[in-house]
């Protein structure tokens, strides 16, 4: 199939992830002049040629919205794209502006962890996702944060009523705006702290790893609004980014232990490929995230340590120890999401509620 990817250099691993299914993928890198992406997937100096010409347009970031307009002619289907979220997400009064539509209130505390969800333009699919991020750069959470070093996620049928009340009081602004693709919303305990409309890393590439089929399948039919189900394998997720320190860059690293077998369970974000081999390229953020799956955390954290002892880097770093802490132990996360809700009502996934159910204690 035709796809067109518009980036703003964070969810590359998603063109490079379809390309490898066999795709056609032209990609639109905003404001990038590097060679990320040369030899993994087409890259194009403009995306308004392949509009008309393309199955299914995806966008990674809310500023590509403003050229929602350009879309809502053609005969394509999109994900990702709405000039409301747009603004929403270049001026907080707008945040609040979607808070007073929706009936909302943010508290003004920092989420502990995220549950999302994907809108097809009707209803919302299934499994939704808790997520569980670790951001900072270096090891026993010291450093900046960058972006999530480590997601752990882990798929989930039902929803504690009040959190699907937050996601139907979404329902009329995703509607009268047309968005279709997913939104986090994040929780500090059980207050409702922040909203995120559009794609989100690292959950894309969890995403990704989680499908039993081609992703480009599924992303094509909830972008039109004909499947609710996911297909995700209902396993815990590990990823893990390898991030260069000292970045920005304009020095190329060989990327070392890369290869056929592995490169599927790896999110290529800055990379190129050349000549059979994979580089670092120049590069503003990660290189690149490992991901991992398994029945349990431990299963899924030692999986993503085997991978990264094959690879080699120079100057990348990685969470190493949550990877020698979490291997051996279970994570204990999920366990204390389900705590802060044990005793209260769940929600099945149907668009208007479905019924519901105490949770036993």
């Amino acid at each position: 199939m035709n796809v067109l990817f518009l980036s703003c250099g964070q969810g590359l691993s998603i063109p490079a992830r379809l390309s490898q299914e066999g795709h056609n993928v032209k990609t639109f890198i905003h404001n990038d002049s590097a060679n990320t992406g040369s030899g993994l997937y087409d890259r194009v100096p403009s995306w308004r040629p392949y509009v008309n010409n393309s199955d299914l347009v995806i966008a990674d970031d809310p500023y590509f919205g403003f050229k929602e307009n350009r879309f809502e002619k053609a005969p394509t289907q999109v994900l990702g794209l709405s000039k409301f979220f747009a603004l929403g997400s270049q001026n907080n009064g707008n945040k609040v502006a979607l808070m007073k539509l929706t009936g909302l209130q943010l508290s003004n505390s920092i989420p502990d962890y995220y549950i999302e969800a994907w809108w097809n333009g009707r209803k919302w699919c299934t499994p939704y996702v808790q997520l569980s991020y670790h951001w900072n750069l270096i090891s026993e959470a010291l450093g900046p944060r960058l972006g999530p070093m480590c997601t752990v996620a882990k798929p989930i049928e039902e929803l504690p009523q009040s959190i699907f009340g937050s996601l139907r009081n979404l329902k009329s602004i995703f509607e009268k705006n047309r968005y279709r693709g997913p939104v986090r919303l994040g929780f500090d305990g059980r207050k409702l702290a922040d909203i995120h409309v559009g794609f989100s890393f690292d959950s894309t590439e969890i995403f990704l790893e989680s499908m039993q089929q081609d992703p480009l399948d599924i992303l094509l039919e909830v972008a039109g609004g004909v499947r609710s189900d996911l297909n995700m394998i209902d396993n815990v997720y590990v990823s893990m980014r390898l991030q260069r320190i000292g970045w920005p860059t304009t020095k190329e690293h060989e990327i070392k232990g890369l290869f056929e077998a592995n490169v599927k369970h790896c999110g290529l974000v800055n990379v190129k490929y050349d000549k059979e081999r994979y580089y670092a390229t120049q590069t503003f953020g990660p290189i690149m995230k490992v991901i991992a799956r398994g029945d349990n955390s431990k299963n899924a954290f030692s999986r993503c340590a085997r991978t990264l002892r094959n690879i080699t880097i120079e100057d990348a770093i990685y969470r190493i120890d949550l990877i020698d802490t979490y291997k051996t132990k279970d994570y204990p996360k999920f366990n204390e999401i389900a705590k802060l809700w044990k005793d209260t009502k769940t929600v099945d996934q149907t668009l208007d509620g479905g019924k519901s159910k105490s949770i036993p204690a």
